[in-house]
C-alpha cells in the first residue's frame, strides 16, 4: 500500500515535536514518526528514509560535527541536506519526500493546514492566523534566548551568571505577554475562547522550558535557581491554561508518559 502520510524525524521525548503531535492528535491525522533518543541519533543516517546505520544500505553519508546539543559526529545524506539545509531535527516530510520542512512551529503550521477541514485550529480569517502567528513568532524568540541556559545545564562547563540572568528576563518577557493577553482580553484561550495552536504552542515551549530547568545544573552553580517556581506567583491566569491543557485528553496522550516523571499527573 502506498504510504500517503506526512513523515517525521525527530527526537523524542522532545516537548517541541509535542506541537505536532497533539496537533495531529486534535485532527486526527495520521503521521509516520521515526525516532530515538536525542543520545542515539547519533547512530541513525538522517535522511528522509532515516534508519539506524546498522540497517541502513545507503552509503551516500556525510559526516558532520553535531551542534545544538548533538556532540558526536553525525551522518547525514545529501538529500537531507538539500531539503532540510540547516540539518536540523525535528523536520517532516511530504510523503515523496521531495519537500522538506523544519522548525517546530513551521511543522505545527503544516499539520494545522493540512487538517483544516476538520477543526480550525488556526484562525477564521486572515488577521486572526496572524494574531496566532504573532504569538508562534515570540514563542520563536523565547526559545532561541533560553537554549543557551538549557544547553549550559548540561555542561560540564560553569553555567554563567550572565546567562542564568539573559534566560530568566527572556521567561518573565514570555510569561507577561501570556498572562497579559488572558488577562486583558479575558478569553478562556490565549486567541478566543477557542483552543488554537497559539495555546499548543505555548504548552510546549513552557514545557521545554520548565522540564530543562527543574533540574540543578551539572556543575555546581551558587548563582543558579529554579526561574519558573521564583516567578510562578506572577501568572495566574497562564497557569490555569497550562492545567486545562495538562488535562485535556489530546494533551495527555501525547505527554502523559514523560510528564508523570515530573509528577504532573498522578
Amino acid at each position: 500500500m502506498k504510504n500517503n502520510k506526512t513523515r517525521i524525524f525527530t527526537y523524542l521525548p522532545s516537548p517541541r515535536i509535542w506541537k505536532t503531535l497533539i496537533a495531529a492528535e486534535i485532527l486526527k491525522l495520521n503521521l509516520e514518526v521515526r525516532a530515538d533518543t536525542p543520545r542515539n541519533l547519533s547512530q541513525w543516517l538522517w535522511d528522509f528514509d532515516a534508519k539506524p546505520l546498522e540497517v541502513s544500505t545507503n552509503q551516500k553519508q556525510i559526516s558532520v560535527k553535531g551542534t545544538k546539543g548533538f556532540t558526536n559526529t553525525l551522518k547525514k545524506t545529501k538529500r537531507f541536506l538539500m531539503l532540510n539545509p540547516y540539518g536540523t531535527v525535528p523536520v517532516a516530510f511530504n510523503p515523496k519526500g521531495t519537500i522538506g520542512i523544519f522548525e517546530s512551529n513551521s511543522i505545527l503550521r503544516l499539520i494545522t493546514r493540512l487538517g483544516k477541514n476538520k477543526i480550525n485550529l488556526y484562525g477564521k480569517d486572515s488577521f486572526t492566523k496572524s494574531r496566532v502567528d504573532s504569538f508562534l513568532d515570540v514563542s520563536l524568540v523565547f526559545g532561541a534566548l533560553t537554549q543557551p541556559f538549557l544547553l549550559s545545564l548540561n555542561s560540564n562547563k560553569k553555567l554563567q551568571k550572565a546567562t542564568i540572568t539573559a534566560a530568566e528576563n527572556a521567561f518573565v518577557t514570555y510569561m507577561n505577554g501570556i498572562e497579559n493577553s488572558l488577562k486583558l482580553n479575558r478569553t478562556k484561550f490565549i486567541i478566543s475562547d477557542n483552543l488554537s495552536i497559539a495555546d499548543i504552542c505555548f504548552f510546549c515551549e513552557y514545557m521545554q522550558f520548565t522540564l530543562s530547568t527543574s533540574r540543578k545544573p551539572l556543575v555546581s552553580n551558587k548563582y543558579w535557581f529554579n526561574i519558573e517556581k521564583k516567578h510562578k506567583k506572577n501568572y495566574v491566569k497562564s497557569y490555569k491554561l497550562l492545567e486545562r491543557l495538562i488535562k485535556n485528553k489530546n494533551f495527555k496522550k501525547v505527554t502523559y508518559k514523560t510528564l508523570k516523571k515530573y509528577k504532573y499527573y498522578d
